[in-house]
C-alpha cells in the first residue's frame, strides 16, 4: 500500500502465495505493536476505521450481531471497531500466525473485549476450517483479497465469504481497484510526479470483474470512494509539494492527518469500500450448490 513497488522474479502461483504469506509474517515481526504493520500510512488506516464504523452503524447489523473479519492483521483496526460497534461476537482471522500472535497481545491489553472478540489463524481460501458451518450477520475484509495471487482465487474467496453470511446479511469489503489507481497516477503525471506502481504482492480488481464475482451472491452493491479526497491531498498535492521542496513524503505529516477530515469527491484512490447484502437463501444457495 506504499508509494513504491518491488519487482520480483516470476514464480508459480503456489510459490507466490507462500512468498506473500512470508512477507506478512516478517512484517508482523518488524512492526510489532506498531499501527503501521499493515500499511505505512497510519492515517489512511484511521480513515478506514472511521468509515467502517459509520457504515456498520448505518446497516444496523453489527450491534448485537455476529461479525467475521478476514485478514485482520495485527488486530489494531479490529479492536477499534469492536469498541465502537459492540457486537455479540467478533471472530477475526488472518493467515499470518505472527499477525495473530500480536493481535492476541493487543487483546490482552483490552480485557473488556475478551468476552466477545476472538483472534484465530484462518485463511479466506479455507473458511470452513476456521468457521465450520457458522453464519455471520456481517463479514469484513480490509485490503485482504488483493493479497491473493489471481482473480480466480479472488472469485473463490468471495464465494467462500458468501457461504458464511446469513441471507440479507452484509459483506463490507475495503479493497483496491485499478480504475482509481490509474486516475490517481494520471493526476500525478500532470504534476510531474512518477507513477505509483502496484505492489508486487497485490492483485487489484477491475470494477467490472469485482461486480461479476459478487453479483451472483449479493445485491444492492454500493461502491464508496471514501479515500479519494485523502489520496488526492496526500499522493498528489502533498507529494508535489515535497518534490518542489526536495523533501521525502512523510506518512505522518499533518497533511495526512488533516486529509482524513476531507469530504469524499472524485475517484483518485485505488482503495474503495463495497457494501452489499447477501441474496436470499434460495437464490444464493442455488448458485453455491451449482458451483460445487
Amino acid at each position: 500500500m506504499g508509494s513504491t513497488g518491488t519487482m520480483v522474479p516470476p514464480v508459480g502461483c503456489g510459490q507466490m502465495s507462500d512468498r506473500i504469506r512470508q512477507y506478512w509474517e516478517e512484517r508482523a515481526k518488524q512492526y510489532a505493536e506498531n499501527p503501521a504493520a499493515t500499511t505505512e500510512d497510519v492515517y489512511l488506516r484511521e480513515l478506514e476505521i472511521i468509515t467502517l464504523v459509520d457504515v456498520l452503524g448505518e446497516t444496523g447489523a453489527a450491534e448485537g450481531g455476529r461479525l467475521l473479519e478476514i485478514g485482520c492483521g495485527d488486530g489494531y483496526s479490529t479492536i477499534q471497531v469492536a469498541r465502537a460497534v459492540s457486537p455479540q461476537h467478533l471472530l477475526a482471522v488472518d493467515y499470518s500466525e505472527n499477525m495473530i500472535t500480536f493481535a492476541r497481545q493487543r487483546l490482552s491489553a483490552a480485557p473488556e473485549l475478551g468476552g466477545f472478540l476472538e483472534f484465530r489463524v484462518g485463511d479466506v481460501m479455507d473458511l470452513d476450517h476456521v468457521c465450520g458451518a457458522s453464519l455471520f450477520d456481517v463479514v469484513l475484509t480490509d485490503r485482504c483479497l488483493i493479497n491473493l495471487t489471481s482473480f480466480d482465487n479472488q472469485v473463490g474467496a468471495i464465494r467462500n465469504i458468501a457461504k458464511h453470511i446469513r441471507p440479507a446479511g452484509y459483506y463490507i469489503a475495503i479493497e483496491n481497484f485499478l480504475e482509481g489507481h490509474e486516475i490517481m497516477n494520471a493526476a500525478r503525471r500532470q504534476m510531474g510526479l512518477p507513477e505509483i506502481p502496484v505492489r508486487w504482492h497485490n492483485c487489484y480488481f477491475r470494477e467490472r470483474e469485482f461486480l461479476k464475482a459478487t453479483q451472483p451472491f449479493f445485491e444492492d452493491i454500493c461502491l464508496k470512494d471514501f479515500s479519494s479526497s485523502y489520496y488526492f491531498a496526500t499522493r498528489v498535492v502533498y507529494s508535489a509539494m515535497c518534490q518542489m521542496r526536495g523533501e521525502t513524503p512523510d506518512y505522518r505529516h499533518m497533511v495526512h492527518q488533516l486529509a482524513v477530515r476531507l469530504p469524499w469527491t472524485g475517484q483518485f484512490s485505488p482503495i474503495r469500500m463495497a457494501v452489499m447484502r447477501r441474496k436470499g437463501a434460495d437464490v444464493a444457495e442455488e448458485r453455491l450448490n451449482r458451483d460445487e
